[in-house]
């Protein structure tokens, strides 16, 4: 999972080997943080998921992605 934060110059990755383990723990990270980051899920290709801008309330499942 990466997250970027504004005014960041990198990206934050979280590395896991649960999809739904990551898919929570953005999920909450982002209800929570204050600064709103937008994350990515990235399967281990590296294509993207599913997506969650700074206004997202859930995840955006990338429809041609596999996870």
């Amino acid at each position: 999972m990466q997250a970027d934060y504004q005014g960041q110059p990198y990206p934050q990755a979280i590395y896991g080997t649960s999809e739904i383990i990551l898919r929570m723990f953005g999920r909450d990270h982002h209800r929570a943080a204050t600064i709103k980051p937008i994350l990515t899920l990235k399967n281990p290709d590296g294509d993207t998921i599913a997506t969650m801008d700074e206004w997202a309330d859930d995840w955006t499942d990338t429809p041609e992605a596999k996870a």
